[in-house]
């Protein structure tokens, strides 16, 4: 079958400059939003998942429903498991086995009026022995009366960073803190915190217990001596869970607030469709006659459907490559705060490929009226068309 050359196409692009463009920036757009709607999804899913520490079981309370913030056990259930399972990680001697409050709470900033509200979570030094995604990048690491935040803290609180700079001071449940260090898990919800000593922190909240014991163990298959002791205490009444499968169901939690996005998406696909396809079957019969004439001069309809895609398709990645430079610049870092937590959106390969692979779909079932119109193409008709 005779085809007609690449440059052909390229040269009927700029025919007709407005109609042209119009196909560019709306191609730029629905990009776009694929890969944002994209970076969002992926970036919640992963931030949950990078947040759990690996090898690390979870104890908690049997009452609490597998809810941290509702879960509540003795702190010495830390020295308990360390004694009991000897698969735990030990450094200097000292047991990678970390009670910890985790709650939210209404925080105010010196000199600033209002509360905002923050989640905070009760350490001790074991706490850095677990969370081994957590790098201090600036001050130190908090004493008493001092806390640490991470990077997204004032993205979570609504502040600016200056509010969060080393030296500035806090309120947490009545007691004032020094901020005396910045911290950073990327990729993580962990950074949305704000870190406290435990024991100040349990007596401001009037808790003589803690939240959680965050366990680690040297491999995977340690995991099940947490469980066996936990379900061997009965007296201490715990449940043991993976930190990664936590984590997972933590973030099955924002399933339907993800298929609302994807919805969404794809409403807005199918409208671009709907446009796209009512400005390429336009510019076909705009040059009716000259496809009429190519037909009859020996080229079949595959041959000018081929021309009709190679057009549409080089105008949807001219507005692909905008659109994705737009999302690039304008998501790129940028975090979200949900609920108690807070992540940044990052456009990784997925993202980007989500956001090429939707637009050339689009394309496709945009062209398709086009392409049967000039199948169907009455040569002598068309040709007599003015």
């Amino acid at each position: 079958m005779r085809r007609l050359p690449f440059h052909h196409a390229i040269r009927n692009v700029g025919r007709r400059p407005l109609r042209s463009l119009l196909l560019v920036l709306a191609s730029s757009l629905v990009t776009a939003l694929l890969v944002s709607t994209s970076a969002f999804v992926r970036s919640l899913g992963q931030s949950h998942v990078a947040s759990s520490p690996p090898n690390t079981a979870i104890l908690l309370s049997t009452s609490a429903m597998r809810d941290i913030i509702r879960s509540a056990m003795s702190p010495a259930v830390a020295d308990l498991v360390a004694a009991d399972v000897p698969g735990i990680v030990r450094v200097n001697d000292v047991p990678a086995a970390s009670p910890e409050i985790h709650m939210g709470t209404d925080l105010r900033i010196a000199g600033q009026d209002g509360t905002r509200q923050a989640f905070v979570r009760g350490i001790t030094d074991r706490a850095f022995l677990v969370h081994e995604a957590v790098t201090l990048v600036a001050g130190r690491l908090p004493g008493p009366g001092q806390a640490l935040v991470g990077r997204l803290a004032a993205e979570k609180c609504g502040v600016d960073l200056e509010a969060f700079a080393l030296g500035k001071r806090i309120e947490v449940e009545g007691g004032t803190f020094e901020i005396a260090g910045t911290f950073a898990a990327p990729g993580t919800t962990i950074e949305s915190e704000i870190w406290l000593p435990l024991a100040e922190l349990q007596g401001l909240a009037q808790r003589d217990d803690c939240s959680t014991v965050f366990v680690r163990v040297g491999s995977a298959d340690d995991l099940a001596d947490v469980d066996l002791f936990a379900k061997r205490r009965l007296d201490l009444e715990l449940t043991s869970v993976p930190a990664e499968q936590y984590y997972a169901e933590l973030a099955a939690y924002f399933d339907p607030i993800l298929a609302l996005a994807w919805a969404m998406a794809i409403l807005i696909g199918i409208a671009a469709s709907t446009g796209g396809a009512n400005i390429v079957i336009a510019t076909v019969e705009d040059r009716i006659r000259e496809f009429a004439t190519l037909r009859a001069i020996g080229f079949r309809s595959g041959a000018l459907s081929a021309v009709v895609i190679q057009e549409t398709v080089l105008l949807g990645m001219a507005g692909a490559l905008c659109g994705l430079l737009a999302a690039r610049a304008l998501i790129g870092q940028v975090s979200v705060s949900m609920a108690m937590t807070a992540f940044r959106l990052e456009v990784d390969a997925v993202s980007v490929l989500v956001g090429l692979l939707g637009i050339l779909v689009i394309i496709v079932i945009g062209s398709t009226p086009a392409l049967i119109r000039l199948a169907r193409l009455p040569v002598v008709d068309a040709l007599k068309a003015t």
